[in-house]
């Protein structure tokens, strides 16, 4: 399959996927958590000892205020830095980063759509800045 169509084709993270990386020269581990209730007991876990925290909505209404329940559910045990994507921003309707951003309270927002091939270095770039700057 190309690269085109397997974006197109993308599925949500079910569960749990793991991925070593290296940013900013430094190998890292990178944990995606799946959103789905069933794994929420895994995340203080995860949390507490990450170096950067991502949150990652689909930028509609519905979505960030999950995000934003789940943020503060977990805030207090969060032992890093925590920046937000707002994903899907392909999609008629989609918020804004500056909206999202105001609505998690504040935290570091950056547009993205997942789907875009050409975006998955911007990905990789922002993660570089935040582990880079305080």
């Amino acid at each position: 399959m190309n690269d085109a169509a397997a974006s197109e084709n993308s599925e949500p993270t079910i569960g749990l996927e793991i991925e070593d990386s290296q940013i900013n020269g430094k190998k890292c581990t990178i944990w995606d958590l799946g959103g789905q209730k069933r794994f929420k007991s895994m995340w203080n876990d995860f949390l507490k000892n990450s170096g950067l925290a991502v949150l990652v909505c689909d930028s509609t209404e519905e979505n960030v205020q999950e995000t934003k329940a789940i943020y503060d559910r977990f805030a207090n045990r969060i032992g890093s830095k925590v920046i937000a994507i707002a994903n899907k921003q392909d999609l008629p309707g989609a918020l804004g980063a500056e909206e999202v951003q105001k609505k998690l309270g504040g935290i570091r927002t950056y547009e993205m759509s997942a789907i875009r091939s050409e975006l998955r270095d911007r990905m990789k770039q922002i993660l570089e800045y935040e582990m880079d700057t305080d």
